[in-house]
């Protein structure tokens, strides 16, 4: 219980102190981001798999979800992005394969984290496929936005003896902000936030 407590109280902070210069990234400032934004894809990851998974209780669980959520623009709820537009809570794009096609629908990050601890398995396993990758990070107005990609593997168990029912690796897009926020604790400092989850492809395995 210490370890996932541990765990949780680092994935609650996103953040990091802001050196670059907003008007200017070097080479060493855009590798710094890129490496923050993959350890917010890990906390995430991490997150998901405690979610999915049947080893832990409701209540550490919805320790866990909150914790996602923190990670998230708005955590969630509907929120104003930093151009000053008003957007509904983030949005997840789930996929299933069903007659040999691939099927997408949209659901509210809250609502997905939800169904994922209601899955029907006996057992759930997520995890990363393969490494994620980030795209070049770009400047729009005061912060910069970026795609993250990553490859999810997903394994879904049935009965006592844990036959596999279902598995599946899917290529998902995540919106990615980088954002200047100055605290009295942090002082100023490049807030990583994670927005919209797309599906790019999905194959059985």
């Amino acid at each position: 219980m210490k370890k996932l407590l541990s765990i949780v109280l680092f994935a609650l902070v996103a953040s990091f102190p802001a050196q670059a210069q907003v008007n200017d990234l070097s080479e060493q400032d855009i590798q710094a981001f890129k490496d923050r934004v993959g350890e917010v894809i890990d906390m995430f990851q991490n997150n998901l798999s405690i979610l999915g998974g049947k080893k832990h209780s409701l209540k550490v669980k919805s320790v866990y979800k909150k914790s996602a959520l923190k990670l998230f623009i708005g955590e969630g709820l509907p929120y104003t992005d930093p151009d000053g537009n008003k957007r509904q809570g983030v949005q997840m794009q789930v996929s299933s394969i069903k007659n040999g096609k691939t099927v997408k629908r949209s659901t509210a990050l809250i609502t997905y984290l939800d169904n994922l601890i209601k899955l029907p398995y006996a057992e759930v396993k997520l995890t990363q496929a393969d490494t994620y990758r980030i795209s070049n990070i770009y400047k729009v107005g005061d912060h910069y936005e970026a795609t993250a990609t990553i490859f999810q593997r997903f394994e879904g168990y049935v009965g006592t003896d844990m036959k596999k029912k279902y598995s599946d690796v899917t290529q998902k897009n995540i919106k990615v902000y980088i954002i200047p926020e100055n605290d009295y604790v942090l002082g100023q400092h490049w807030s990583v936030r994670l927005g919209d989850i797309e599906v790019v492809d999905t194959i059985q395995d």
